[in-house]
């Protein structure tokens, strides 16, 4: 399935020409509580909404739960839902995601979650407005979803969005760490998504762009003190690092970042950031001990230096550098001092990791790698 992307300042009011070819009449509005309104997509859809039924579904947690998306499935079902509409973050767009997973007919959903059954195609269009740069959810085939809060994730062809509005103006209300944790996740989608298993030709002309983009303006867009273009720009090279692991996946950092959140409440970007630092440097040392056959360590060590020389840093002082870099965002990168402080509890994330995200990692960890990622 393929996706048709809208940018530029302003464009949110595209979606009603959208609305209007796709002759949409029952929309689902999925949004956030306070997002929607912060945006300004309230204030620029509010006079053009009308001429559609509109209903509204804000009722969710930020991590969204099963619980959430069924209830937001019966509201579009007792509504004949034709069309849905996301605006917001990536858990907005992800309970979009699955709602159209679950409307179709005779589904159990709990078989979906678990991985026991495969969502029908309701053939309903989703229409994406994502008001946040960070997660790509807008233009990935996959959507998170916590069940008894353990991280589960649905994917299906047909959960891409049938189109993503790319519009800066709707996140410069975001907030400084809003912005910095939001970018992190990105910037670690691109960096991932270049050296993933599942990697291609494409996926790495994707993460080629948003890489010494997100890495280098990243602490610029933070300060604030950038023009609108500056978060065109940015919205639309997050967008690049979605479209990247939309065809790769993530790898390990993702993997162990649910548990952080889930269990200690630290934001999605920042907790993929406590363990990516080590796990490039171990990455580097397994390319120079040679543990690959020979062609694919060639392309892997390759690929490792590639991104180095994206961001323009140094492979000698690479941690320092990454250490250095999430200072000047204001963002703590301290399992100690963000409450997973004692040798238990990092063992215990450790341990709760997505086997999924895992299994792409290019690198195969030993007790040893392990031990070292979370100071055991």
């Amino acid at each position: 399935m393929s996706q048709r992307i809208y940018e530029g300042l302003g464009s949110i009011s595209k979606i009603i020409q959208i609305l209007e070819e796709s002759n949409s009449k029952n929309v689902l509005l999925v949004t956030g509580k306070k997002s929607f309104i912060l945006s300004g997509a309230e204030k620029a859809l509010k006079p053009l909404l009308k001429r559609f039924n509109i209903t509204r579904f804000e009722d969710f947690e930020i991590n969204p739960t099963f619980e959430d998306a069924v209830r937001g499935t019966l509201i579009a079902k007792k509504n004949n839902i034709d069309t849905v509409v996301s605006i917001g973050g990536g858990s907005v767009i992800d309970i979009a995601k699955i709602i159209l997973a679950f409307i179709a007919p005779n589904q159990n959903f709990h078989a979906i979650v678990t991985g026991q059954d495969i969502p029908k195609n309701p053939k309903i269009p989703h229409f994406s407005i994502p008001t946040t740069a960070g997660t790509g959810s807008e233009s990935t085939h996959f959507a998170v979803v916590y069940l008894n809060k353990n991280k589960h994730s649905i994917a299906a062809p047909f959960l891409l969005p049938n189109s993503a509005i790319l519009d800066g103006e709707l996140i410069i209300s975001n907030s400084s760490f809003q912005k910095a944790v939001n970018g992190l996740d990105s910037l670690a989608q691109a960096i991932e998504s270049h050296w993933a298993k599942k990697s291609t030709t494409e996926s790495r002309s994707f993460s080629r762009k948003a890489i010494p983009y997100l890495y280098k303006n990243l602490p610029k867009i933070v300060s604030d003190n950038v023009e609108k273009k500056d978060y065109q720009d940015f919205i639309y090279n997050s967008n690049l690092a979605g479209r990247a692991i939309n065809i790769s996946k993530t790898t390990s950092p993702h993997a162990f970042s649910y548990a952080f959140t889930s269990q200690y409440g630290i934001p999605h970007g920042q907790a993929v950031w406590l363990t990516l630092p080590k796990i490039f440097r171990i990455h580097l040392n397994t390319v120079k001990s040679n543990n690959f056959d020979g062609k694919h360590n060639d392309q892997f060590n390759y690929l490792l230096h590639e991104i180095i020389d994206l961001m323009g840093i140094s492979k000698k002082n690479l941690e320092k550098n990454f250490e250095d870099f999430l200072s000047s965002l204001g963002v703590e990168y301290s399992m100690d001092k963000l409450g997973v402080n004692t040798k238990l509890k990092r063992k215990e994330i450790a341990e709760n990791v997505n086997q999924e995200r895992l299994k792409n990692n290019p690198v195969s960890f030993s007790r040893d790698d392990i031990n070292e990622i979370f100071n055991l």
